[in-house]
């Protein structure tokens, strides 16, 4: 064959080695494309270990490239922060949430989300310095006898708005435990109690305070109960001082009541003064 047939044939396969590459880029592209925008969606779905996928996926066509290890980075520590919530580590979370929104060239869905949880939690772990202080003192007034304004402090604790969330589970489960209790002891003594948990978000703190029952059927119970003498209130306070109780906090009409809540549940004087332990 002469010169000229053979510059013929290396052009020919020249033409096709150029067109099969430029084929394979143009599928390399479309693969990469593609599995960036599935990406992008799962994420928008909150499906993030698919997603993860996705963009491992986009690397096996573009290796090294910044705008898949981007997304991959902040799926890692986004995902990280879901985890820390989870455990209620919210200090940490904070910290992966706010890693995701330093992370260039990635998702902006993610970046929203991050900096929105970065901000709810910063609120969460303001307000639980203070519900935990709050509780910690209710505490304190419940033990020295003092329910009612033990009741008040928890107000401020189930009276939030967002005491619901998951965030404020175990605060919330204190405060309402506690709250029962100062309840129940109040409910003995002669006093209407309601829960502040339950209470409409329209009543104030004085709505959900116990207040003393002045009906006709309780006055006529009272009136028409045994007469209390000195020497029983006497034997009385023996028998509440003998449970590790100051009885000092206890007026002579206190004790008439602990007697007469004694004498209508058949019990003794002692086994109702250790509810107040």
């Amino acid at each position: 064959m002469g010169k000229k047939t053979w510059l013929i044939i290396t052009l020919f396969i020249a033409v096709i080695f150029i067109g099969y590459g430029y084929t394979k880029h143009i599928e390399t592209t479309q693969y990469y494309n593609n599995a960036m925008d599935a990406g992008e969606k799962t994420i928008s779905d909150a499906s993030y270990h698919r997603a993860e996928n996705h963009f491992r996926n986009a690397l096996k066509k573009k290796p090294n490239d910044s705008s898949a290890n981007a997304h991959l980075e902040q799926l890692e520590e986004y995902q990280k922060g879901l985890a820390a919530i989870k455990s209620q580590d919210y200090s940490k979370a904070i910290a992966n949430f706010k890693k995701v929104t330093t992370i260039s060239n990635g998702s902006q869905t993610l970046l929203l989300r991050a900096v929105s949880k970065k901000v709810e939690l910063k609120e969460v772990v303001h307000e639980l310095k203070i519900f935990n202080k709050t509780y910690k003192r209710a505490k304190v007034l419940a033990t020295n006898y003092e329910y009612t304004a033990s009741n008040t402090k928890l107000a401020v604790i189930l009276g939030y708005g967002n005491i619901t969330q998951s965030y404020y589970q175990d605060i919330r489960k204190k405060a309402r435990n506690l709250e029962r209790s100062n309840n129940q002891v109040l409910a003995r003594l002669g006093y209407n109690v309601s829960s502040a948990d339950e209470a409409s978000e329209k009543k104030t703190a004085t709505d959900i305070l116990p207040t003393i029952s002045s009906s006709p059927r309780e006055s006529s119970s009272s009136a028409n109960s045994r007469k209390i003498t000195s020497v029983q209130i006497k034997q009385a306070r023996k028998e509440i001082a003998s449970q590790g109780i100051d009885v000092k906090a206890f007026s002579d009409a206190d004790v008439k009541e602990v007697i007469e809540h004694a004498r209508e549940q058949n019990m003794s004087v002692s086994e109702v003064a250790r509810e107040f332990k």
